[in-house]
């Protein structure tokens, strides 16, 4: 029995990424640090199982067993015998296990190519994987008690293994929502090369009203689901109602549960690393000398009263990096701002920020590649970390800010907005400050109050730093929910078809034509005199 009342539970975990070996970004912690929570605090012992990419394999210096041939399958006229491999020495709690299979995961990319673009059969990929995990469940020794499915990509297992319902091996099923923008798009056409059990096949095109997608097909198969916080369960009820994907996640009903830090990768204390270490009691002074060994490393104009922005992000719209370079130029010609940023991203983002960073030398830093040891100096070394997402699910970032006593600057947005207190509205508890539109000027007006509240409010600074390093975002709180969510979803597991259990058919749902309101933005201000003079 676990600390939350419930049986012990055996369950697998879907994902495309793993930390430290094979991640882009917040679902490669998750994936790493959530299910051995799980099996070491909540008696849930877990196993992962996600794509095998041989590069990372090969560059990690890793090694694998094979545990199992699956059968030959062909999805996408693509014909392919894979394998289930097991990972070796990983230095893990739970038993990895990868999905061998060169012809479909043999690329260096996890979900895209070196220019950032998505692979174009995306979709393909990952309903030949869903086929694959199946199978697995199906011929494998252990039985599930319940399959936990992150994001679109576990669509295609998740309808396999609802299929399956009334054998032995029928696990319930939890559907992550990390992002709904991202669906996994298909075409009517193409539902029936996908390797899909025959009743999807025929209700998919029909249910979806000619717009199916993998993310659609795994709720519309899964007992439960979950998103990154409650704020952005609210934003997809919004967003999508009146559609197939908004009757399926009604019928669903999302929970929302925050992510959690991994307090021992992110630590300001600890040693031996690029970070001069720093407690509560010693921010300010840690901060200083974090902030003057990151300058002098990357390069910047070491003046410590200039405000310091890190921005630790893929380089895409969803994250408002246009949103950033249009804000942050002025700042930046004008000495007001510096600028760091880290993460992969698309080419239009790198190239802008590249020549930013020529016209501007000193000011602004770009390392397109996840660095670990400047991470930890950008977020030790920023006095503030920007995230004018559009949307954000959760968000991991300002979380690991808070730890380093960093303060947010954030859009309102999902649970941006559920974490950060905006400073403005409610200085006595605030944590960062919210940017009020996801439009540029939103951003540079929101960038300057807290670059002049970080000047003129010293004593209210170290106060609002001090309160972010007391607050407990670990992945414990995140545990002990999802624990509670595991064992509800096991108890009222749906039956066969999702039609006998009184969830509302999709048939009675049609798209709303109705538009949405026009927001014009105001007239740009972003090339007028922004000049903001710091003391040493």
């Amino acid at each position: 029995m676990d600390d939350t009342g419930g049986p012990s539970m055996k369950c697998l975990y879907i994902t495309q990424e793993r930390a430290p070996f094979f991640s882009e970004g917040g679902l490669g912690q998750a994936s790493r640090t959530l299910p051995e929570l799980l099996q070491r605090d909540h008696a849930a012992t877990h196993d992962i199982i996600l794509p095998c990419y041989p590069w990372l394999v090969s560059e990690a210096g890793l090694r694998t067993e094979q545990v199992t041939d699956l059968p030959q399958v062909t999805v996408a006229g693509k014909t392919v015998r894979p394998s289930v491999e097991r990972l070796l020495d990983h230095g893990g709690a739970n038993d990895v296990y990868l999905v061998r299979a060169d012809a479909w995961f043999g690329r260096a990319g996890i979900y895209r190519d070196a220019d950032y673009v998505e692979f174009a059969d995306a979709a393909h990929r990952a309903a030949f994987f869903g086929w694959c995990v199946a199978r697995w469940v199906e011929l494998g020794a252990r039985a599930y008690d319940l399959v936990h499915g992150n994001d679109w990509q576990s669509g295609a297992a998740m309808a396999h293994l609802r299929s399956m319902r009334g054998t032995d091996r029928s696990p319930a099923l939890l559907m992550n929502v990390h992002n709904g923008a991202y669906q996994g798009a298909l075409s009517s056409d193409s539902v029936a090369t996908l390797a899909l059990p025959q009743e999807w096949q025929d209700s998919l095109p029909q249910v979806s009203r000619g717009a199916p997608s993998l993310l659609l097909l795994g709720l519309l198969a899964a007992d439960a689901a979950t998103t990154g916080s409650m704020s952005y369960a609210a934003e997809m009820a919004d967003e999508f109602a009146g559609t197939p994907l908004g009757a399926a996640l009604e019928a669903l009903s999302p929970k929302g549960i925050i992510a959690g830090v991994d307090t021992s990768v992110w630590d300001p204390q600890a040693l031996g690393r690029t970070t001069h270490p720093y407690a509560k009691d010693t921010v300010d002074e840690g901060k200083k000398r974090n902030k003057r060994a990151l300058q002098s490393r990357l390069g910047l104009v070491e003046h410590p009263g200039i405000p310091l922005f890190g921005l630790c992000a893929r380089l895409v719209e969803d994250k408002g990096i246009d949103l950033v370079i249009d804000a942050m130029t002025p700042l930046l010609g004008a000495d007001s701002a510096q600028l760091v940023v880290i993460g992969p991203g698309e080419v239009r983002f790198r190239d802008a920020l590249v020549e930013i960073g020529s016209r501007y030398p000193g000011r602004v830093h770009l390392s397109p590649r996840f660095d670990q040891g400047l991470a930890w100096q950008v977020y030790a070394g920023s006095d503030f970390t920007l995230m004018p997402s559009r949307f954000e699910p959760c968000g991991l970032n300002q979380l690991i800010a808070m730890r380093y006593g960093t303060i947010p600057v954030v859009t309102d947005v999902g649970g941006l907005g559920d974490t950060v207190v905006d400073l403005v509205t409610d200085p006595v508890r605030g944590t960062g400050f919210h940017i009020a539109h996801a439009t540029a000027e939103a951003v540079q007006e929101t960038v300057v109050t807290a670059s002049q509240w970080l000047h003129r409010q010293p004593a209210e600074v170290r106060a609002v730093r001090e309160r972010l390093m007391q607050l407990d975002w670990s992945w414990s709180r995140t545990a002990q929910e999802t624990a509670r969510l595991y064992h509800r979803t096991i108890n009222r597991r749906l039956p066969t078809h999702r039609r006998e259990s009184g969830s509302p058919r999709l048939s009675e749902y049609s798209p709303s034509h109705e538009e949405a309101p026009s927001c014009r933005p105001r007239a740009s201000t972003l090339d007028s005199p922004c000049r903001l003079t710091f003391q040493a």
